[in-house]
C-alpha cells in the first residue's frame, strides 16, 4: 500500500486530482485552446489511464484500496463542480469542470475495486466516462477559443452577449452543454448514467447482506448533487455567453467572420457526434466499452443496459433538478447582481482565504518545509561536530577536543604553520562522498 499510495500521486498530479489539482485551473486558463483542448483531451488522462492500470493489475478487486480512491474521487468531484460555479472566467469555468469530471472518473475506478467481481458497469462506465470527456471538452474548449480569438477577453462580464447571434457557434456549445450535464439523448448521460449504476448495484449488494447503507446512498447523492452542479455552471455561461444582452460594445478586434468556412465545419462535426453517441448507445458507446473492458479486469455487462427506463433516466432527473435550483436559487441571486444601469453583473464572490495555493502550498513549500529542513541540517551537523570532538578527545588524547597537525589532516582542513594557509587533504568530508559512491555503485550493480 505504501508503494501503491506513492505511484498513486504521482500519477494524480499530472491528472489534477485533489490535493494535487492547484496547477490545473491556472494551466488551463492561460493555455491556447488548443493547448487547452490538448490538456484536457490527452494530457490529463495520462494520470487517470496510470490510476486505472494501477487498481486493475496491482491492486485487483481491492475494496480498502478502492474506499480510498472514493474519497479523493468524490472530493475532486465537488470540489471542482463548486470551483466552477464561483469561476467568472469561461476558460477558467471549464478548467475547473475537467477536474470535477476527472472525480467522477475516478469514482468509476474506486467502485471496481469496492464491486470486485461485480464491477463490469464500474469498469464500463469509467472507460466510456474517459472517452465521452475528451470529446465534449474538445468541442467546449475550441468553442472558448473562438471566443478569446475574437475579443481576446474571458471574463463573463466582458464576453456577455457575444453569441447570441452567432447561431452555430451557439449550437454547438449547447450540444457540449447537455452532454457534460448528463442530459439523455447526449454522450454524458451513458457513461455517467454506468457510474451511477455501480454505486446502485453495489447499495444492493449490501442491502442484501443486511449491511448499512448510509455511507453509500451519501456517496449516491454527492454524485447526483454534482450532476446538478455540473448543469447549473454550464447554464451560467451558456447564458452569459449566448442569451444575455450586454449594453455596452464587445471589444470586437478581429476583421471579418468571426469563425473560417473549415473550422465551422470541424466543430458543426465534433459537436454532431455528441448527440449521436447518446442517442445510439448500443450501436456505439456499448461496442466501445466491449474493447475496453476486459483489459480493465472486468467482463461485459451480463445483460444490455436499458439507459433509457425510468430506473435509469429518474437519476438524470434528479441531477437536473437540483441544478435548475442551484442555478436559479444561488447563482442568479448570490452570484449575480444588477447594477446601476440595470444590467446583470457577474461577481467573484469567493473567498480569497481559500486559495490553496497562496494560503496553504506557497507557504508549505517555500517557507515552513526549507526551515525543517535547516533545522535538522543544522541539527546533523552539530551532531557531526560534536561526533568528531568526542574521536579527537578519545583517540587524540587532546583534552580541548583540537588536534595539533598532522593528525588533523584526516578530518577535512588544517592551518599550515609555516605558510599560514589552509591546507585541504584526504579529510573526513571526502571520506564520507566517496562511501556514498561505493554504495550507489555497488546499489546499481545490484539492481542492473
Amino acid at each position: 500500500y505504501g508503494i501503491g499510495v506513492l505511484v498513486f500521486f504521482g500519477f494524480a498530479a499530472k491528472a489534477g486530482l485533489f490535493p494535487l489539482h492547484i496547477w490545473l485551473p491556472n494551466a488551463y486558463t492561460l493555455a491556447p485552446a488548443p493547448a487547452s483542448a490538448l490538456l484536457s483531451c490527452l494530457l490529463t488522462k495520462t494520470g487517470v489511464f496510470g490510476i486505472m492500470m494501477i487498481t486493475a493489475k496491482i491492486f485487483f478487486h481491492d475494496a480498502p484500496w478502492g474506499n480510498f480512491m472514493l474519497i479523493l474521487g468524490m472530493i475532486t468531484m465537488l470540489m471542482g463542480a463548486i470551483l466552477a460555479l464561483f469561476s467568472i472566467n469561461l476558460k477558467r469555468t471549464l478548467a475547473c469542470s475537467s477536474m470535477s469530471q476527472i472525480g467522477f472518473m475516478m469514482v468509476g475506478i474506486a467502485m471496481q475495486g469496492i464491486l470486485g467481481e461485480h464491477n463490469a458497469l464500474a469498469a464500463s462506465g469509467t472507460l466510456l466516462h474517459f472517452i465521452n470527456h475528451s470529446m465534449l471538452k474538445l468541442v467546449l474548449f475550441l468553442s472558448a477559443g473562438v471566443v478569446f480569438m475574437n475579443l481576446h477577453e474571458l471574463d463573463l462580464n466582458k464576453i456577455k452577449g457575444f453569441g447570441r447571434d452567432k447561431l452555430l457557434l451557439k449550437v454547438v456549445f449547447l450540444m457540449a452543454l447537455l452532454g457534460i450535464g448528463g442530459i439523455p439523448f447526449w454522450n454524458g448521460y451513458v457513461s455517467k448514467t454506468l457510474l451511477h449504476e455501480s454505486i446502485v448495484e453495489y447499495i444492493h449488494i449490501l442491502e442484501e447482506a443486511g449491511q448499512s447503507v448510509f455511507y453509500m446512498k451519501t456517496v449516491e447523492y454527492l454524485f447526483l448533487f454534482a450532476g446538478g452542479l455540473t448543469l447549473a455552471y454550464m447554464t451560467k455561461i451558456f447564458v452569459a455567453v449566448f442569451v444575455e444582452k450586454n449594453s455596452h460594445p464587445l471589444p470586437v478586434q478581429k476583421q471579418g467572420a468571426y469563425l473560417n468556412p473549415v473550422n465551422k465545419v470541424i466543430l458543426a462535426l465534433c459537436a454532431l457526434a455528441l448527440p449521436v453517441c447518446g442517442m445510439l448507445p448500443h450501436l456505439t458507446q456499448d461496442r466501445i466499452s466491449a474493447v475496453g473492458v476486459t483489459f480493465l479486469g472486468a467482463h461485459a455487462p451480463d445483460h444490455a443496459v436499458e439507459y433509457f427506463a425510468w430506473v435509469n433516466l429518474k437519476g438524470a432527473v434528479i441531477s437536473l433538478i437540483v441544478g435548475a435550483a442551484v442555478y436559479f436559487l444561488f447563482v442568479r441571486t448570490v452570484l449575480m447582481r444588477e447594477n446601476e444601469q440595470g444590467e446583470t453583473v457577474y461577481l467573484d464572490r469567493w473567498p480569497a482565504w481559500l486559495n490553496l495555493e497562496e494560503k496553504v502550498y506557497r507557504p508549505l513549500l517555500l517557507g515552513v518545509l526549507p526551515f525543517i529542513g535547516g533545522f535538522f541540517a543544522r541539527l546533523a551537523g552539530t551532531l557531526t561536530d560534536g561526533f568528531i570532538s568526542l574521536l579527537r578527545m578519545a583517540i587524540f588524547n587532546s583534552d580541548n577536543a583540537r588536534v595539533i597537525p598532522p593528525e588533523d589532516k584526516y578530518f577535512s582542513a588544517y592551518t599550515d604553520g609555516e605558510t599560514d594557509k589552509t591546507v585541504y587533504r584526504e579529510g573526513f568530508a571526502r571520506s564520507l562522498l566517496m562511501i556514498g559512491i561505493g554504495l550507489a555503485i555497488a546499489m546499481l550493480y545490484i539492481l542492473i
